[in-house]
């Protein structure tokens, strides 16, 4: 797969997901499920930019969105806090930021930096810039560009003709976490699920609120909706913080935060090891017991621009 073209979900993807849907009806046909797997938004074509494959798509697979230089482990020493604790200091740290304010006809400015790979347990990485623009209101047009880390003047314009937007810049969200979470079971990411599969119980779980919030944090948040996501996501048990420092794809020192509720893959969500601030995301691969990084995230800038293509 090369850096310009739209690649079909690729055999993986497709052995993964069926996987998934297979697991999905089998335990909504059982009278007590277990724990559903992380929810997240359907795109309306299944022709992908490389680095948005499955774009958001981290419930129902865990795995594949825009990811980051490879996650290196460093031999500092390991984090102390709960993942509650880290999520209550991001959620502090969140609403201490100034508020980026945007009006209808401008765009959010997005840069990421991100690695992938075409084989979930195999192969090289490819390093890469993205850059996107999404518009602030209704309006459906954006604009995504890309180059290769080693051609920092070769950059390339996606055909986006076919994909939804990506996360772009919240408005009117909760500021206080039940309520963020209300917020989110009143609007639902859409989910591609097979027929069968219990929905009402799959929103209903605690766990989904890392999926969404996955997504909408390659986006704008406001601060203090930010600090409630957090707050929300503190609540629920089951996350926890990994061992050994790491260091994210723009190599920043960071702790990564393993949330619960997915199903054949790990998802990470990495915060600086200071002021633990979100910094950027992770996908691990699990097959026979063994996991390997697939792709990893790293947010490096947000900014409102005028025009398509502009840079802040």
């Amino acid at each position: 797969m090369t850096i310009m073209t739209h690649t079909p979900l690729g055999n993986f993807e497709e052995r993964l997901l069926g996987e998934l849907r297979d697991q999905i009806t089998n335990r909504t046909a059982e009278p007590a499920p277990t724990t559903p797997p992380v929810p997240a938004p359907r795109l309306r074509s299944r022709r992908h930019a490389p680095g948005w494959r499955l774009a958001g798509a981290v419930g129902l697979v865990g795995v594949l969105t825009v990811g980051g230089l490879v996650v290196q482990t460093v031999d500092d020493a390991p984090p102390t806090a709960s993942a509650a604790e880290v999520l209550t200091e991001a959620a502090e740290t969140a609403r201490q930021q100034p508020n980026l304010v945007a009006r209808p006809g401008q765009f959010l400015f997005v840069e990421l930096r991100i690695t992938w790979r075409d084989r979930p347990v195999a192969g090289p990485y490819t390093e890469e810039r993205l850059q996107r623009w999404v518009p602030v209101g209704d309006d459906p047009t954006w604009q995504q560009r890309r180059r290769l880390e080693s051609r920092p003047n070769e950059w390339r314009t996606d055909d986006v003709s076919d994909l939804s937007p990506p996360p772009g810049y919240f408005q009117g969200l909760p500021t206080e976490p039940d309520q963020m979470v209300k917020y989110l079971r009143d609007h639902p990411v859409p989910l591609d699920l097979p027929a069968g599969a219990d929905l009402e119980a799959i929103r209903n779980d605690p766990t989904t609120i890392f999926g969404d919030g996955m997504w909408m944090l390659e986006g704008y948040v406001p601060p203090q909706s930010l600090g409630a996501l957090f707050q929300a996501m503190a609540q629920v048990p089951g996350a926890t913080v990994l061992p050994s420092e790491i260091r994210d794809a723009a190599g920043r020192r960071g702790v990564a935060l393993r949330t619960p509720g997915v199903i054949g893959a790990h998802l990470d969500l990495i915060f600086d090891r200071e002021t633990h601030a979100y910094l950027g995301s992770r996908r691990l691969a699990v097959r026979d017991g063994k996991e390997s990084l697939y792709t990893s995230t790293a947010v490096t800038q947000l900014a409102i621009v005028d025009q398509l293509g502009q840079l802040p």
